[in-house]
């Protein structure tokens, strides 16, 4: 680690239980003080152990395709923070002692009420690293059944939807898809990484 003098403080905390805010001082490689914010679903000794190389996850995220891989489920979710529907793959955070593919399968079948038969998984990655030390495992997998919005929590408003290539293109022309969502829907359907500049 090129950093020197690291101290962890836990910030005042909100309301909410589950998110800590902490503050980061250190020295820089010239031996300036630096200080840095984070939102973190862990404890400070979560912190402490990760940022020595201890790895953790919050939850996962899931990649599901039908039995001739011509469609992806995502999800059409209103995000408070974008104030504003977002498109990404159905994601959500592992109850305690949950293991991950328990997880994935739980909150695949809340958010869109389809089964998943999980094939394997990416280790757990950063979601963002400029904000949070939150890390998911992204579950690939099939399903089966029926969309439903039976299983959803009161507080959700989530519509799941059937992607095809056709309306992987329209999203990511059309719609806010979050960047990882939108790499991964990229991959699958062999779709430009981008769009040329004339």
């Amino acid at each position: 680690m090129w950093i020197k003098s690291l101290k962890i403080k836990s910030i005042e905390e909100g309301p909410l239980s589950y998110l800590k805010t902490f503050r980061l001082s250190y020295e820089d490689k010239k031996g300036k003080e630096r200080i840095w914010e984070l939102v973190s679903r862990g404890n400070k000794e979560r912190l402490e152990k990760e940022i020595k190389g201890e790895s953790f996850s919050d939850g996962a995220m899931i990649v599901a395709w039908d039995e001739n891989k011509e469609f992806v489920v995502m999800v059409r979710e209103f995000r408070v923070i974008a104030g504003h529907d977002v498109i990404s793959f159905p994601a959500g955070l592992g109850d305690e002692g949950e293991d991950i593919y328990t997880t994935a399968i739980r909150e695949f079948k809340e958010e869109t009420g389809l089964d998943l038969l999980p094939r394997g998984m990416d280790k757990a990655r950063y979601t963002s690293v400029g904000l949070t030390n939150e890390k998911v495992y992204t579950v690939f997998g099939s399903f089966s059944g029926e969309i439903s919005t039976a299983y959803q929590e009161d507080n959700e408003r989530i519509v799941p939807i059937l992607v095809d290539r056709k309306k992987a293109k329209e999203l990511l022309s059309e719609e806010d898809v979050t960047i990882r969502s939108a790499f991964i829907l990229r991959g699958f359907f062999d779709l430009p990484l981008y769009e040329e500049i004339l």
